[in-house]
C-alpha cells in the first residue's frame, strides 16, 4: 500500500495541527502549504509527514527530525529555545 502524506504544521510552543490529509506526493503537501495563507503567523514551522513520522521538514529545520516520529519532533520544539529566538 502507498503511503499518503499529510502536513503536519507547528506551533512555535510545540503544540501541532495536521492538514492537507490524503496527499500522493510530498510535493502535493507543499504546494498546498505553500498556499495556506496568514495560518503561517500561527503554525511557522511545517513538514510533511505519514500518518506517524516526519519524512520532510521546513528550510532551515534542524537536521534530524525527518524520520522522527510527529509526538517526537513537537517534544522537541517545546522543550527548544531556538524556534522562539528565531521568529523573534
Amino acid at each position: 500500500m502507498k503511503n499518503k502524506y499529510q502536513a503536519v504544521l507547528f506551533a512555535p510552543d510545540g503544540d501541532y495541527v495536521t492538514d492537507f490529509h490524503g496527499k500522493d506526493t510530498v510535493q502535493e503537501v507543499w504546494n498546498c502549504v505553500a498556499d495556506m495563507g496568514s495560518r503561517w503567523v500561527f503554525y511557522p514551522f511545517c513538514c510533511v509527514a505519514t500518518d506517524k513520522t516526519i519524512v520532510a521538514c521546513w528550510d532551515g529545520a534542524p537536521i534530524g527530525l525527518e524520520g522522527r516520529r510527529i509526538k517526537t519532533v513537537s517534544k522537541y520544539i517545546k522543550e527548544s529555545e531556538f524556534l522562539i529566538e528565531e521568529i523573534s
